[in-house]
């Protein structure tokens, strides 16, 4: 009975450490959660050229992915909070709670994921409504 009850403990303890995690799936591998210590060095409507797409597409296993970075990291499809100049300005204190991913790099910048389902505790007009990405300068990217 002692084992049984120590192989539930076990599974518990296992299961809540997972749910806790903050570890977060894209394109098929563990995601590393980044920080981003400079908010101004974000590119919010950078238009990739035809070789960066081709560097992004070689680290990606999935290459719709791709389609989905260029779409999604442009300020216009983030939620309200942060979809004008103005609103990230006024928000910076804010923004610095997300949960970052990075996804890729490409020359000195990098892309970044923020996820609906690791950025909860965000305030309503900050939280993704679906896919988001942003794209930093490297140099303001580092490893949690």
């Amino acid at each position: 009975m002692k084992t049984v009850q120590r192989a539930f403990v076990f599974l518990l303890l296992v299961s809540v450490f997972t749910a806790c995690s903050k570890s977060f799936m894209i394109d098929g591998k563990k995601a590393k959660q980044v920080a981003v210590t400079d908010l101004g060095e974000m590119y919010s409507t950078y238009n990739m050229s035809d070789a960066e797409r081709r560097e992004v597409s070689a680290q990606l296993n999935n290459k719709a992915l791709l389609d989905e970075i260029i779409r999604y990291s442009k300020e216009t499809t983030w939620p309200d909070g942060v979809n004008t100049l103005d609103d990230r300005l006024n928000s910076r204190t804010t923004m610095a709670k997300y949960n970052f991913y990075k996804v890729a790099t490409f020359g000195n910048r990098t892309i970044v994921s923020i996820p609906k389902e690791k950025n909860g505790h965000m305030p309503a007009s900050f939280v993704p409504t679906g896919p988001m990405y942003m794209i930093f300068a490297s140099s303001v990217i580092e490893m949690k």
